[in-house]
């Protein structure tokens, strides 16, 4: 997915932890774009504001929320990656309907 983000676009990082991933899709897409992460432990939140901070990144969110509820508007985001989380949400069905939701038409 990283070879494919342009610069400009927003991506979304599911289950984004200590925000590493999010962090290096921040830089593929650049100053016009957005990385946002999204964690439901308030302490990976914590450190991935941390880590963001320390390389003063500022196209980065972080929301704590679960995946299966995201808090983003529809048709937000051209691109979603997550790494080995989605299998670990109870309701994955939920979860890609959110997906879906807030990809916006052609996203990936």
């Amino acid at each position: 997915a990283f070879a494919s983000l342009r610069p400009g676009e927003v991506v979304v990082d599911l289950g984004s932890g200590g925000g590493i991933d999010v962090l290096l899709a921040a830089k593929k897409v650049g100053p016009s774009g957005k990385a946002i992460g999204i964690d439901m432990t308030p302490e990976m939140m914590e450190r991935a504001k941390e880590n963001a901070k320390k390389l003063g990144q500022e196209n980065i969110e972080f929301h704590l929320s679960t995946i299966d509820t995201l808090p983003l508007a529809d048709a937000s985001a051209d691109c979603i990656i997550s790494n080995c989380v989605i299998n670990l949400a109870p309701d994955k069905r939920a979860v890609f309907r959110e997906m879906f939701r807030v990809l916006k038409p052609g996203g990936r």
